[in-house]
């Protein structure tokens, strides 16, 4: 049962976005409604974790439709990434508007490092890697923390797409000796957010008005360290263009329990996720298993 949190969520929901997937003709491109239907790769997936967020404001229909625009968005996500190898830095440059970084620059001048909240919407590899490159004089004071991918092919060419655009690359396994002395010398460090924390990586929080495993690393680091915490997000405008876009720091919430105010602070990071995903919804990476 959601929870009167998750209920008023659900209640903040954009009626534009109500009323965009709930339209008969909304605009879903025919690349997703073939892969809908024929290479439903994860489609009970996608289908679970939209109707867990959406089922109270849109109809099954329009929760499909949304399910297939985001089939669309993976697909032009990929051609993306394979066209951006060939387009010079100027190109690539162009594609990407870069909203609000002055939020990030004044937590980075406070001197004690930058924790940025990211999650995987739009394409980041895209967006955040051409976004940042554009700012060369903060090249190689900003780092993803990130797990190894399979195969590993794949692997070194993420990690060479990031280190060409002047991002440090953090394994995440065993990182926090690395996270702690990136803080240190003040520099920022990128924590994708939005997955599923397990055992003791994880407190159970809301997301969506479910409570649900969430990285307690963060707001221990925040607590610790004193790192401002500052959401990023990327996304695709309706042009085609990509936005990286950065809000204000979160405020630090105090409290006398230290577990609790690791919590509280888990659950506003997800509060600041939950908000930019609504922009966008059909751009998140709903194939994630986040509620387990």
């Amino acid at each position: 049962m959601r929870s009167a949190e998750g209920e008023a969520i659900m209640t903040a929901i954009d009626d534009a976005l109500v009323q965009r997937w709930t339209r008969a003709d909304a605009p879903v491109p025919l690349v997703g409604r073939v892969l809908y239907h024929f290479v439903p790769v994860r489609r009970g997936t996608i289908l679970a974790n939209l109707r867990r967020v959406f089922a109270t404001r849109l109809s099954e229909p329009a929760i499909r439709r949304l399910a297939m625009a985001h089939y669309a968005h993976l697909v032009r996500s990929v051609v993306e990434i394979a066209q951006d190898r060939w387009r010079s830095p100027a190109a690539r440059a162009a594609r990407v508007r870069v909203e609000n970084i002055d939020a990030c620059l004044r937590a980075h001048r406070r001197g004690k490092g930058v924790l940025i909240l990211a999650l995987h919407l739009g394409n980041w590899e895209v967006a955040g890697t051409n976004g940042l490159a554009q700012f060369a004089q903060y090249r190689g004071q900003f780092h993803v923390l990130r797990r190894p991918l399979v195969p590993a092919a794949l692997d070194r060419f993420v990690t060479r797409r990031l280190t060409r655009a002047g991002l440090g690359v953090l394994p995440k396994t065993g990182a926090l000796d690395r996270v702690l002395a990136r803080l240190a010398a003040g520099d920022g460090v990128i924590f994708f957010f939005d997955q599923y924390a397990a055992g003791r990586d994880g407190v159970e929080v809301e997301f969506f008005g479910t409570p649900t495993g969430t990285f307690r690393s963060l707001a221990i680091l925040a607590r610790g360290t004193g790192a401002a915490v500052v959401p990023a997000a990327t996304w695709r405008d309706a042009d085609g263009r990509h936005v990286l876009h950065f809000d204000e720091a979160l405020p630090l919430i105090e409290c006398d329990d230290p577990n609790e105010s690791i919590r509280r602070n888990t659950r506003a990071y997800n509060a600041a996720l939950e908000r930019l995903i609504l922009r966008h919804p059909e751009q998140w990476f709903w194939s994630h298993r986040r509620w387990k």
